[in-house]
């Protein structure tokens, strides 16, 4: 190897000796001057402590002085005969020959019920003193007087005669005109009294002020320590004196610290000088040795690693320690390359990894195990492994992997469990665990990894799920709903029919008549069963208009306070409600069911809280009912009953589900309620604890259409004599219509089943006026009917019959051309009326002019 420079290393090394013992000085007598300040500065806090104390001692002497005079005022047998005598003048000049003002001390003395001093004053003292030490009671207060600063004590006692009070003494004292404690105290100490005034020090002397920043004041105000106030200036509150500090200059300390200075730099100077020659003789002695190393060093730097220093006993101890060190680190080059290649992969894993002795102490750490935590490194390094995790997890740890035995290497386990953050949350970890050998020592590995997401993932998972089954479950509820309403609506109709053929022909005044509206009644009662179901069900009458739930509440609330007066209602109504679109009688329905629900929670009375307002909802807000976001109108109904538990509430919207009694409930109601709200795009939530009440919260949709009127409803029979083609499935219904057609005065032919209702129809179509067609029809539906009709007569007036009321293939038909829907169960005249409505309405705005808007929701 060829140096570019021949430059000799003895050079080098005598250079590196002098810096060497150049530092080693510097250290050694930066310790020592170090050293020596430190006393000095001792020896003067001591000075400074020590100058406090005969502060303290003078002016606890002054404050004894004072209340001894104030107790040989206080107990002046004069000055107790002239209260009792209330001779004022005599009292006036007893105070003032036999305790003058003195060294600014004034005494007063204050007979018991009068407000007036005396004396009332002194030349040395204004009447705004007097005043303010009487309502202010001073005690090392500040008072700006004029141009005149005073420093304010008061002191008191009573004037006794025996065991009765004659009045009181005082002694106001202004330690501002107390010169002599002053002189007292400059004789005694090297510093001064001050006092603090709002965010100032003030100096008693000379009146100079610092400002004090808010942290320095309470400091200063709460320890008895000596503060820094300025470079060289230090204050510290005095014992057993409110607001008094001592006040001292650091000047004599600097000039301290700057003679040992100089002492130091003279003696370094004289061992920088020493030191010097001798590590040039030093440096020749070793240049010999260090050359044969240095050639050996270089063919070590040129890549010869199995290269090994020698050791002789002919050379210096030290080199052959050097030698040695040389060998070993060549022996250990190869694992520090591999440690090397290690620590950087384990300080760029994401994932938390951290290794523990076997007592689960923490050795080692990435920063991803500290950081995500909130730990600063050194804090974590301090933890056990109990301290991280739950305590039985760690004893798992530590006891399955902490144990010495020749099978510790093939030692794993891996478990889900939480790390604790600083600030005493947790967060979820899966960690792999295992045993190793780290530089030397057993020990073990663990690698944490934040499964968080994946937690949030599955419950989320899980909530889809339910809601899903929930969803699935209540859709498959309403279907068998409506399959058994429909089905019940076609026996009702029979039922009904018949009622209402039977009150057609019997005299109103008969026995049988109140018999008869009592089936009647019960049929419309079981209608309204079925019609619950059907709401449910999501297939009942839905017929919206623009409406104000005000108006609603209101009537709702209205009819129900006049039967519940063990119920108190408290209703609070928005004023400028948005409007929604809402069959109103359904909306009310929904109301009524609740009120009666809360009702029944509260058996002994109680408090109904309902509440209309505007509200916005989120997208997220309305997402898990797969609804848009927006602005909605909330309609809340509470009350402080008896409550529901989790389990009931997870209930509470199947039909038939009830807590009532038989006799009390059919378990329709929340049922129809929640198909009603959903039937309207609408939201129901339920919110209730045991023993707390329940709240149930309904939100529909806003609406920028005008709020409509709702028009009466004709009641009058009305006849015919046209032709109307009946097509129904069911024997029971087929008969009742045909019965109720002829009563009426109109001709009447039938069919049971599709393709006889086609033949029917193409046979007559002349004289056929109207076709009332079922739409549950097996084989052929009534959809398909009515397309063969419309392609055998596209003029052909139909009216559709169902006892699933609206749905969505009644709409359809509806918005394609038919003229008409009418419900199973109705009576003659609702037939009638219908009929009427058909038969006499123009072909070509039939279908606009006598249907209302429709709309169904799945």
């Amino acid at each position: 190897m060829k140096l570019r420079h021949r430059k000799k290393f003895s050079t080098y090394l005598m250079a590196t000796f002098v810096v060497l013992v150049s530092l080693s000085v510097i250290i050694i007598l930066g310790a020592l001057h170090r050293y020596f300040s430190r006393r000095v500065e001792s020896e003067f806090h001591k000075k400074l402590l020590a100058q406090k104390g005969q502060v303290e001692i003078i002016l606890k002497k002054r404050f004894s002085d004072i209340h001894g005079l104030l107790g040989d005022l206080g107990s002046d047998n004069i000055i107790r005969v002239t209260l009792m005598l209330n001779n004022k003048a005599q009292l006036m000049e007893r105070v003032s020959r036999n305790y003058a003002p003195s060294d600014g001390i004034y005494c007063f003395v204050q007979k018991i019920g009068e407000k007036s001093l005396v004396p009332d004053t002194y030349s040395g003292i204004t009447k705004k003193t007097i005043e303010f030490a009487l309502s202010e009671n001073p005690y090392s207060d500040i008072l700006e007087d004029g141009n005149t600063t005073r420093f304010l004590w008061l002191f008191s006692t009573a004037v006794m005669h025996q065991t009765r009070r004659m009045g009181t003494a005082y002694a106001l004292y202004d330690m501002a005109q107390d010169h002599n404690l002053m002189s007292t105290i400059h004789q005694t100490v090297e510093g001064d009294i001050a006092i603090i005034n709002s965010d100032r020090l003030i100096n008693f002397s000379s009146g100079i002020s610092w400002s004090l920043d808010a942290k320095l004041r309470k400091q200063i105000s709460i320890k008895h320590e000596f503060h820094t106030l300025i470079k060289n200036l230090v204050v510290s509150k005095l014992d057993g004196f409110e607001n008094l500090y001592f006040q001292s200059s650091l000047q004599s300390l600097i000039n301290e610290k700057k003679k040992v200075t100089i002492w130091i730099a003279v003696f370094s100077i004289v061992i920088l000088a020493v030191s010097t020659v001798i590590s040039v003789f030093l440096g020749k002695k070793m240049v010999k040795p260090l050359r044969e190393m240095t050639q050996k060093a270089i063919q070590i730097s040129e890549g010869h690693k199995d290269f090994l220093f020698e050791t002789s006993g002919k050379n210096y101890w030290e080199f052959n320690q050097l030698s040695q060190a040389f060998n070993y680190m060549l022996r250990n080059l190869k694992d520090a390359e591999e440690h090397t290649r290690y620590k950087e992969l384990f300080e760029n894993v994401a994932d938390a990894v951290y290794i523990l002795d076997q007592k689960g102490n923490i050795l080692e750490t990435n920063e991803a195990a500290y950081s995500k935590l909130g730990y600063s490194r050194e804090n974590f390094f301090s933890l056990n492994l109990s301290g991280l995790i739950p305590q039985e997890d760690a004893n798992a740890i530590i006891e399955t992997l902490g144990a010495n035995t020749e099978a510790q290497h093939q030692k794993k386990i891996t478990l889900e469990t939480f790390h604790y953050t600083t600030d005493g949350n947790s967060i979820p970890v899966e960690i792999h665990s295992r045993a190793i050998t780290y530089r030397g020592r057993n020990v073990i590995l663990n690698v944490a990894r934040d499964v968080s997401k994946r937690i949030e993932a599955e419950e989320e998972k899980k909530r889809l799920e339910a809601q899903l089954t929930h969803s699935q479950k209540m859709e498959a509820l309403g279907k068998l709903a409506g399959g058994v309403a429909h089905d019940f609506n076609n026996l009702l109709m029979g039922i009904q029919g018949y009622v209402s053929l039977m009150r057609l022909s019997t005299n109103p005044e008969h026995d049988n008549d109140k018999y008869l509206q009592g089936i009647d009644e019960n049929v419309m009662s079981a209608a309204n069963l079925t019609q619950q179901l059907l709401g449910f069900a999501r297939k009942g009458t839905f017929t919206p208009r623009p409406t104000n739930l005000n108006r609603i509440v209101e009537k709702s609330a209205r009819m129900f306070t006049r039967t519940r007066k063990e119920i108190t209602v408290h209703q609070s109504s928005e004023e400028d409600i948005w409007i929604v679109e809402a069959d109103q009688g359904q909306i009310e329905q929904v109301l009524i069911n609740l009120y009666v629900n809360a009702w029944h929670a509260m058996p002994d009375g109680g408090d109904l809280y309902i509440q209309t307002e505007n509200v916005v909802l989120s997208d997220e807000d309305c997402k898990p009912y797969e609804l848009p976001g927006g602005n909605y109108v909330k309609v809340s109904i509470a009350d402080n009953g008896i409550g529901m538990d989790q389990k009931t509430i997870n209930r509470i919207f199947e039909p038939f589900f009830t807590t009532k009694d038989v006799r009390k409930g059919t378990g329709l109601g929340l049922a129809s309620a929640y198909g009603i709200i959903k039937n309207h795009s609408g939201i129901i939530r339920v919110y209730s604890e045991v023993g707390q009440g329940t709240t149930f919260n309904i939100y529909l949709p806003a609406s920028d259409v005008e709020e409509a009127d709702v028009s009466e409803v004709k009641s009058d029979l009305i006849k015919g004599n046209e032709t109307i083609l009946v097509i129904d499935d069911e024997e029971g219904p087929i008969m009742v219509e045909e019965l109720m057609l002829r009563k009426l005065g109109y001709k009447v032919l039938s069919a049971r089943e599709g393709k006889e209702a086609i033949e029917l129809y193409t046979a007559n179509r002349d004289t056929l006026d109207l076709v009332a067609l079922d739409m549950i029809m097996p084989e052929m539906s009534g959809k398909e009917i009515y397309w063969q009709l419309k392609k055998i007569d596209p003029d052909v007036k139909v009216l559709l019959v169902s006892g699933y009321s609206l749905n969505k293939q009644v709409e359809e038909l509806m918005k394609m051309g038919c003229n008409g829907f009418i419900q199973k169960p109705f009576d003659i005249t609702q037939f009638s009326q219908k009929l009427r409505e058909i038969l006499d309405s123009d072909p070509q705005f039939m279908n606009i002019s006598n249907n209302p808007k429709i709309e169904e929701k799945e």
